[in-house]
């Protein structure tokens, strides 16, 4: 079970953090709007968003090669598409809308449904979420080792400010979203103790590593309010890279 510390850190994170910006949401509405000052969730969201694609950058040089590159655009185009046929963001704004009225959350108040995807695929999507579920990986059983989890206690520092920022902005559907960290960040972990030789043997993971930053881009796009997309339609562009990556070596193409 060791294998999963991070990721249960990281859901802990999200879940206090998200706390602490409810408090924070509770406090600013009894104050009401007698300030003139700009209103604090439009800033910490502007800043969460430059954050984010500074989180992105590094990802996005994964890539060594050209031919990296072109699977990189293949599975982001090829992605959006399978995405959009299976209407995956509105599937997904769903469950956010059920979720929130599980955890008591109000859907008058600034698109709940809105705050449980972004902060689901915030959290979960780029390189230190899949980074972090291989090195989990790698935990040995029956002791903690933490050197195995550096990136996700670090990615759960980030997460605890990034939920406090979510939270005063969308309420309490941020914290559904601790729920989706531990089934999606743990099952990453699982599969990752089993495909892993596979992976590091195809050379899939900085593919892998660069769709997850271009869907953070595209998150970040988001927050700032530049131009609104549908991120979790991209979400199939995660996987297709350790696809195409199969077929090409199967045909003797090496990346």
């Amino acid at each position: 079970m060791w294998k999963y510390f991070g990721t249960f850190v990281n859901a802990l994170a999200v879940i206090c953090g998200g706390s602490i910006g409810l408090a924070l949401r509770r406090r600013g509405k009894r104050a009401g709007s007698a300030s003139k000052r700009d209103p604090l969730p439009d800033t910490m969201m502007a800043c969460l968003g430059l954050c984010t694609i500074f989180a992105a950058a590094s990802g996005l040089l994964s890539p060594e090669s050209g031919k990296q590159a072109i699977v990189v655009v293949a599975s982001m185009v090829l992605g959006l598409l399978i995405g959009y046929a299976l209407r995956l963001d509105d599937r997904i704004s769903a469950l956010g809308d059920h979720l929130v009225k599980k955890v008591g959350g109000d859907a008058n108040q600034a698109n709940p449904a809105a705050g449980f995807v972004t902060a689901c695929l915030l959290f979960c999507i780029g390189s230190m979420t899949i980074l972090g579920a291989f090195e989990g990986a790698r935990n040995p059983a029956g002791a903690l080792d933490l050197n195995c989890h550096t990136t996700l206690l670090i990615k759960s520092l980030l997460d605890f400010v990034s939920s406090t920022c979510l939270a005063v902005t969308y309420g309490a559907s941020v914290l559904a979203s601790a729920a989706f960290v531990v089934l999606f960040q743990g099952g990453l972990t699982l599969l990752a103790s089993f495909i892993q030789p596979f992976l590091e043997q195809i050379n899939a993971l900085p593919m892998v590593n660069c769709v997850g930053s271009l869907i953070l881009l595209a998150i970040a796009m988001n927050l700032l309010g530049i131009r609104r997309t549908k991120t979790a339609d991209y979400l199939p562009a995660l996987f297709l890279p350790i696809l195409i990556c199969w077929m090409l070596g199967l045909i003797g193409v090496r990346l």
